[in-house]
């Protein structure tokens, strides 16, 4: 039975899984050179929805920048952005050209990125999937997979070349200590509803870490994420992100609108007015403080208070919008489930 809440967050993911699968396989048929490879192309989509294989390398696409995309990060200069099929694009103008990375050892949805700097990076997703680069997203190894069950992996977080962090679906959560040579399972929650779904992390390791999670939860941990605390917050659904902010403080925000602030490393939680019933998807913060949020059907919010309040916007195209990053003095680059919006 499918639990409370849930529904709108499943039918998101079903949607965006649908559209990419219609979407790669045009776009393998537009990137081949032959009808032959068009064909190769068309039964390794196939392969991948009947067997799961995340052994299978992403295929290079005519159309990558139109690619459904859920992740994006900066590897210093550089823009990394991932989503459906394997697919990942680099840019090292700020957005004005993308190229599809060459090496991806798999065709798993990514849903999550992390840099911490400009070469060493990870990425996860579907099948348990955990990829890493060491030439700033170029090429990719596979350093994780499950294929025994149905356990998406929604975010990754590093807090040094040594020690990750890794949630997702029903409770899953795993931690590296060698650069993610080797993962093994974490114990975020107690007792006995230990399998809520882990949508995000976030925070400071030095002071407090959280994970947003589903049914208004907001997991802490003071000890660098070795014990967790489970924190309910009056949120009725689902977090699906979270920020720590140049101040200290926190946000996290998710299904119908609700955004919550923390004043507190993550202690207690107070919700803000967010002026949408939307669902909230990311949140970045821009070198000068602004903050932009962005959100289901083309929604964004955008605060130059500091956090304080929020001022809401809608595209006419009501694209759903699912990453931003920063750029300074500029426009934030936006990701969504068509690929690279408004590419300037």
């Amino acid at each position: 039975m499918t639990k409370p809440g849930l529904l709108e967050g499943f039918a998101v993911l079903a949607g965006i899984s649908i559209g990419a699968g219609l979407w790669f396989e045009h776009a393998a048929h537009q990137g081949a050179g032959s009808p032959a490879s068009a064909a190769a192309a068309t039964m390794a989509v196939q392969a991948v929805a009947s067997n799961g294989s995340a052994q299978m390398p992403a295929t290079p696409v005519a159309d990558a920048a139109h690619a459904p995309l859920l992740a994006a990060a900066r590897a210093g200069k550089r823009v990394v952005a991932a989503g459906e099929h394997g697919v990942i694009l680099l840019s090292d103008d700020e957005g004005k050209t993308f190229r599809q990375a060459g090496a991806v050892p798999t065709q798993a949805l990514l849903t999550s990125l992390y840099f911490i700097d400009d070469r060493q990076g990870w990425a996860a997703g579907h099948d348990g999937v955990v990829l890493h680069t060491q030439d700033g997203g170029e090429t990719w190894t596979l350093q994780h997979e499950d294929l025994s069950s149905d356990k998406p992996l929604f975010s990754i977080y590093f807090k040094d070349a040594q020690h990750g962090l890794a949630v997702g679906l029903f409770g899953t959560a795993l931690q590296t200590a060698d650069g993610g040579a080797t993962w093994t399972p974490l114990a975020v929650e107690s007792g006995e509803e230990n399998d809520h779904h882990l949508y995000a992390i976030f925070g400071d390791p030095a002071t407090a870490l959280c994970i947003a999670g589903e049914a208004g939860l907001i997991y802490r941990s003071t000890d660098g994420g070795a014990s967790w605390s489970t924190i309910k917050t009056a949120n009725p659904g689902s977090f699906w992100s979270g920020a720590l902010l140049k101040d200290g403080s926190l946000l996290a925000a998710g299904q119908r609108g609700h955004l919550f602030a923390s004043h507190d490393q993550g202690a207690s939680w107070t919700e803000l007015p967010s002026g949408t019933d939307q669902s909230l998807t990311s949140i970045v913060q821009d070198t000068d403080g602004a903050i932009l949020i962005t959100g289901l059907a083309g929604v964004t919010l955008s605060s130059s208070d500091g956090g304080k309040t929020f001022a809401a916007q809608s595209r006419a195209d009501r694209v759903p919008l699912n990453a931003a990053l920063s750029r300074p003095g500029k426009a934030a680059l936006l990701f969504g489930d068509k690929g690279i919006v408004d590419q300037p």
